[in-house]
């Protein structure tokens, strides 16, 4: 795999921001949210080369359940999808190593976008090829970073805060603008607290068997949530200031959308049965016991009306107005 630390050189892309771009493809970041299949890839033993493109169900599914949001955007806006998201990756393994450590985003992740998009015969001459004015960067990642196993359970390494987090989703953006991207945007992290896994309920789940405080947790996943978010949105701001003229960094906000569905469920929600906000799809009636998962899970009538696949995970209908909300953001004409 291409290393992103050995390349040692600068693109010195001239590029002028239009008043209106032309969004032919779309570059994603992150980790179960946004992952169709490269997790499952890694665990199977078959390590994702390049060009790598299996992304659509029976072959696979997504911790969604299904198909992932970014398949549905790029059907919504024709775009071509190039999804680098691994399931249970966090920004850096450096910063909240976690015990899979799948390839993070701002390095592994990174190498494949390198490995697929930048040619390099050995010098200085080195080449993006794909048009910086023609694709958008989207970052989606931060929810294992302070949750289980890190944060939340007081697992993070020592000297590492959330400062740090955010400093890693906006060094990505710099490491990719030195690469020749030039269109970003970093999604906010959701309502985690609105999880089963993080709700104040001290039962255990599929992801924390374990005992622990579930008051404590909802309180602290609060917290982190929201400094997290106020640290990128100020990064954000920062970047686009400085990069003002040259290139766009914008800021979707999920947290925003995904309270509105929770909140006003029947205008998001649309199975056979009433809106289901609170509960979720997939169950697993012995948390210590994966293979038990499955008995007793919603009809595939019933699956549009829950907002929840799992403990942790967004339905498909959820990802479907995700992906709904991103191609009218990339469009202009979404609210959050």
């Amino acid at each position: 795999m291409v290393s992103f630390y050995s390349i040692g050189w600068a693109l010195g892309l001239a590029f002028h921001v239009w008043a209106k771009t032309i969004t032919k493809a779309v570059v994603l970041f992150g980790d179960s949210y946004t992952d169709q299949s490269r997790q499952h890839s890694i665990i199977n033993g078959t390590f994702p080369g390049k060009d790598y493109q299996e992304v659509f169900p029976p072959t696979d599914i997504a911790g969604d359940g299904g198909v992932q949001w970014p398949w549905y955007l790029g059907l919504y806006g024709s775009y071509t999808i190039w999804n680098y998201a691994v399931g249970g990756a966090v920004c850096s393994n450096v910063l909240t190593p976690l015990p899979s450590s799948f390839p993070d985003v701002i390095g592994g992740q990174t190498d494949w976008f390198i490995q697929d998009h930048v040619t390099s015969n050995g010098t200085k001459h080195q080449k993006l090829d794909m048009d910086p004015s023609e694709f958008v960067v989207i970052i989606f990642v931060g929810t294992n970073d302070v949750g289980v196993h890190s944060f939340v359970t007081d697992d993070e390494n020592p000297q590492v805060s959330l400062v740090d987090l955010a400093g890693c989703q906006l060094q990505t953006i710099r490491n990719l603008y030195s690469l020749g991207a030039r269109r970003f945007i970093i999604n906010s992290l959701i309502p985690l607290q609105i999880t089963r896994l993080y709700s104040n309920s001290s039962d255990p789940t599929i992801y924390f068997p374990a005992p622990h405080d579930g008051v404590a947790w909802n309180k602290r996943i609060f917290n982190f949530v929201h400094s997290l978010n106020a640290l990128i949105r100020g990064g954000v701001a920062t970047l686009s200031e400085e990069w003002r003229g040259t290139a766009t960094v914008d800021m979707f906000d999920t947290y925003g959308l995904f309270e509105d569905m929770y909140n006003e469920p029947a205008k998001w929600f649309n199975g056979s049965i009433p809106p289901n906000v609170t509960g979720h799809c997939h169950q697993c009636p012995d948390p210590n016991d994966f293979t038990q998962c499955g008995i007793g899970d919603c009809t595939l009538a019933e699956r549009d009306s829950y907002m929840w696949w799992d403990e942790l995970h967004p339905s498909e209908q959820t990802g479907r107005n995700l992906a709904q909300e991103m191609w009218k953001k990339l469009t202009g004409a979404s609210k959050y």
